[in-house]
C-alpha cells in the first residue's frame, strides 16, 4: 500500500503543480503577467516537467517515509490515510495561497517585500482580514471540505482488501533508492547546477513549496558565517567564513577590503567627482525660496508607456489632452525620462525622496515647511504600498483623498477610476483659497494590469478578459490598454481645465510623468513591467510646464525632487546644477539593496547591463553594431489592426532597433566598471 500511495501522491502533486504554474505564470505560453521565463520548445518543456517530477517524487517519498518512520507502530492503514490526507491539505493550502495572492496582488508578489511595505507581517494579516476576510473564511471552509473528502477517498483507496496493483510489486529497496536519488538530484539542481539553470532554479525556489524548502535548507546549511548568503546562492558567497564579505555587502571605500567581491576595494577616486556629488546630494533638502509662491502640481500616471503619447487607435489619438498640453500650452516634452526600476513603488517614492533610499523627509515636508497647503488625490489606497508614511502624507498632509474617502467610492481591485477621482479634485480646486500656495499630488491608476478599470469603451468595443490575454490576442489587448490610457488622459485634461478656471494654470509648476512603461507582448512573451531592464518597461511619458530653469533632457524619478528644489531657488542663486556631460540613468531589477541586475541607460540610447548571479554583462546600442550581437525581435504596432485579429508571434516578430552583445571580460570593460562603481558608491553613501 505504501508504493500505491506514493505513486498516487506523486502523480497528484506533479499534475496540480504543473497546472498551477501554467495558470498563474503561463510558463508554457499564454497569459502570464510579471514573469520572464517561458519554456516554448518541446525539449525545454520536457526538461522542466522532468525536473518538476524529480522534485515531486523526492518530497512525496520523504513525506510518506517520514510517516512510516514515526508512526510505524500504529495501524499502517490509518497511518497512510493521515499521511495522504495531510499532504493533500498542505498542497491545497499552498496552491490556494499562491493563486489568490496572484489574483489579488499580481504574480510578482513577494511576501517579505509586501509585509515591509505595509508595516509588517501583523499589519499585513490585519489588512488581509479587513479586505478579504470572506475569501479567507471561504478558503478555510474549502480546505476543511477537501480534508474530509480526502480522508474518505483514501479510506477507500488504501483498503487492504483491494487488489494489488503493478506498483505494489516494486521492491521496497528500489522505491527507497529512487526517492533518495531524486532528493540528491533536487539538492544538486538547487546548488551546484543552479548557475547553469538560474531561471528554472529561481522559478522553483519562488513558486513551489518543495523548491522553496530545498533552497531554504541549502542557504541555511551553507551560510556558515551567518551573513545571509550561502555558498550556493546566486551570486554565491565566496567568503563563507567571513561575515563582512558577501554579495551585496556595502563596500567601504579605501579600507583595503573588497566587501562585495567586485572589482577589488572601492576607492573614492574610482568615480568622477560629478558622479559622487550627484549621489551625495540625493535626498538632501534644498534652500528653497520663500519668495516663489507658485503652486506645484505633480501627476503620476500608472503604467503609461512612452509611445502612447503619439499612439493612435483607428486614427484616434490616445492622449490628445497631454498632447495639447505640450503643443498648445507650451509644456516641455521630456523624451529622456526613465524609471530606475519598473515598479510603481520605486518611481513614486523616488519622486518624493529624490533618492533611492528614504531620507526621512520628502517633497511633502519641503512644501509644508514653506507654508503650502499639501493635498493628495490618489486612485490607489495610500496604505497599500506604505505611501501614506513613506511619502509623508501621514505627518504633513493637509488634504488626503484615496479609495478610503473618495466620494464616488472604490471600483475594481480597490482602486478608483480617474474620472471619479477628478470629481473630488475639481470640487477641491473650486473651493480652494488660491492665496495660499498649493502643493498637490495626483495619482491616476486606470491603465494598471489587467486593464479592466470601469471605464466606457471609447477605443475598444469591449475590454479583453484576463483569461484572454495572450500574445496572439495582442490587438484587443492593445485596444483595451489604450482605452484605459485614454481615460487617464481625459482626466488630465479635466485637471488642466480646473486649474485654468481658478487662474492657477499660469502660476503653477505642473509636472506629468508616468511611473514606468508597460510591455504588451512586444517581444512575443513578456507582459507587464519590472521584470526586465528595457526601454519598453522603463521609458516614461513626461511633460513639464511653468519651470523657471531648463528641464534636464535625460533623467529619472530620482532627479525630480532636486529639479524642483533648484527651480525654487532665488533667481540670482539658481545655477546650472545638472552635470555635464549628461549622466546615465542608473536602473536595476530586484530589491534596491539586493538587485539581480543593474544598468546604465545613456542619453544616446546606449545601455550597459551587469547581472550579479552570472557575473555577466551586455551592451546595447541602437546605432552601432558589435561582434556576436543579437538583434531583439519586436512585434509590429497593432494599434490599427482589427481588434479581434489574432497574431502569430513566430511570424509577426521582426528585428527591432535593440541590438545586444555579450561583453566577454566585463570586469575589464570601462563602462561596466563605471556602472559597478556607481552602484557601490550609492550603496555605501546612502546605507552606511
Amino acid at each position: 500500500m505504501t508504493a500505491r500511495l506514493f505513486f498516487l501522491l506523486w502523480i497528484f502533486t506533479l499534475t496540480v503543480e504543473t497546472i498551477s504554474l501554467q495558470s498563474r505564470l503561463a510558463i508554457f505560453g499564454g497569459m502570464g503577467w510579471l514573469t520572464n521565463i517561458k519554456y516554448t520548445g518541446f525539449w525545454e518543456r520536457l526538461g522542466f516537467i522532468t525536473t518538476l517530477a524529480v522534485f515531486s517524487a523526492a518530497f512525496c517519498g520523504l513525506w510518506v517515509g517520514m510517516f512510516r518512520l514515526f508512526f510505524r507502530k500504529r495501524h499502517q492503514t490509518t497511518m497512510l490515510r493521515w499521511c495522504a490526507t495531510s499532504w493533500v491539505i498542505l498542497v491545497a493550502a499552498d496552491l490556494f495561497f499562491r493563486h489568490k495572492v496572484a489574483e489579488i496582488l499580481g504574480n510578482a508578489f513577494n511576501f517579505f517585500d509586501f509585509a515591509t511595505g505595509v508595516g509588517g507581517v501583523w499589519r499585513m494579516i490585519e489588512q488581509a482580514f479587513q479586505w478579504y476576510g470572506d475569501v479567507i473564511l471561504l478558503a478555510v471552509g474549502g480546505i476543511a471540505a477537501i480534508s474530509v473528502a480526502s480522508w474518505f477517498f483514501f479510506r477507500w483507496f488504501l483498503n487492504p482488501k483491494r487488489k494489488m496493483g503493478w506498483c505494489e510489486h516494486i521492491p521496497h529497496g528500489i522505491l527507497t533508492g529512487g526517492v533518495c536519488l531524486c532528493t540528491i538530484l533536487g539538492f544538486l539542481f538547487m546548488s551546484i547546477l543552479a548557475p547553469s539553470f538560474p531561471g528554472t532554479r529561481d522559478l522553483l525556489a519562488s513558486e513551489t513549496l518543495f523548491g522553496a524548502t530545498i533552497q531554504f535548507l541549502i542557504k541555511k546549511g551553507s551560510d556558515v558565517d551567518g551573513d545571509g548568503y550561502g555558498v550556493f546562492d546566486l551570486p554565491p558567497d565566496d567568503a563563507p567564513f567571513d561575515e563582512t564579505i558577501h554579495p551585496h555587502a556595502i563596500d567601504i571605500p579605501n579600507d583595503g577590503i573588497d566587501q562585495d567581491q567586485l572589482l577589488g576595494d572601492l576607492t573614492l577616486d574610482a568615480l568622477p567627482a560629478s558622479t559622487r556629488q550627484r549621489i551625495d546630494t540625493m535626498g538632501t533638502g534644498g534652500s528653497m525660496s520663500y519668495l516663489d509662491r507658485r503652486h506645484v502640481i505633480i501627476v503620476i500616471m500608472e503604467s503609461v508607456r512612452y509611445d502612447m503619447l503619439d499612439a493612435r487607435i483607428d486614427g484616434h489619438p490616445v492622449m490628445p489632452e497631454l498632447t495639447r498640453f505640450i503643443d498648445e500650452l507650451g509644456a516641455v516634452r521630456v523624451d529622456g525620462a526613465f524609471a530606475t526600476r519598473g515598479f510603481t513603488r520605486n518611481s513614486v517614492t523616488q519622486t518624493f525622496w529624490g533618492s533611492y533610499f528614504d531620507p526621512g523627509h520628502t517633497l511633502v515636508d519641503d512644501f509644508k515647511a514653506l507654508g503650502y497647503h499639501t493635498a493628495s488625490f490618489s486612485g490607489e489606497d495610500l496604505l497599500d504600498e506604505g505611501f501614506d508614511e513613506s511619502l509623508g502624507w501621514n505627518r504633513a498632509g493637509d488634504t488626503v483623498v484615496d479609495p478610503r474617502s473618495v466620494s464616488s467610492g472604490a471600483s475594481r481591485y480597490g482602486t478608483v477610476p480617474a474620472k471619479h477621482l477628478m470629481n473630488d479634485v475639481e470640487q477641491f480646486l473650486a473651493e480652494y483659497d488660491t492665496s495660499t500656495p498649493l502643493f498637490m499630488y495626483v495619482f491616476y491608476q486606470d491603465p494598471h494590469f489587467p486593464y479592466q478599470q470601469d471605464n466606457d469603451n471609447i477605443l475598444d468595443d469591449r475590454p479583453i478578459h484576463r483569461s484572454e490575454i495572450t500574445a496572439e490576442t495582442r490587438p484587443r489587448l492593445w485596444h483595451t490598454y489604450a482605452n484605459q490610457v485614454h481615460h487617464l488622459d481625459m482626466a488630465a485634461g479635466r485637471l488642466l481645465h480646473a486649474l485654468k478656471d481658478r487662474d492657477m494654470l499660469d502660476n503653477s509648476l505642473i509636472l506629468f510623468v508616468s511611473d514606468h512603461g508597460e510591455s504588451l507582448f512586444d517581444d512575443g512573451y513578456l507582459l507587464g513591467h519590472g521584470i526586465a531592464i528595457s526601454d519598453i518597461m522603463t521609458h516614461c511619458v513626461m511633460a513639464v510646464r511653468g519651470a523657471h530653469s531648463p528641464v534636464p533632457a535625460h533623467l529619472s524619478h530620482v532627479d525630480i525632487r532636486r529639479f524642483i528644489h533648484e527651480d525654487f531657488l532665488a533667481q540670482d542663486s539658481r545655477a546650472s546644477w545638472w552635470p555635464k556631460p549628461t549622466p546615465p540613468v542608473l536602473q536595476f531589477i530586484g530589491a534596491t539593496t539586493v538587485p539581480t541586475a543593474i544598468s546604465h541607460r545613456y542619453d544616446d540610447g546606449r545601455r550597459v547591463t551587469y547581472e550579479f548571479a552570472t557575473h555577466s554583462a551586455s551592451r546595447e546600442n541602437p546605432f552601432a553594431s558589435f561582434d556576436q550581437e543579437t538583434t531583439a525581435l519586436q512585434m509590429t504596432d497593432h494599434g490599427n489592426t482589427p481588434i479581434d485579429a489574432r497574431v502569430n508571434p513566430n511570424v509577426d516578430l521582426k528585428p527591432g532597433t535593440r541590438r545586444e552583445a555579450h561583453i566577454p571580460n566585463p570586469m575589464s570593460d570601462p563602462d561596466v566598471q563605471y556602472l559597478i562603481r556607481t552602484w557601490e558608491y550609492l550603496q555605501w553613501q546612502k546605507r552606511q
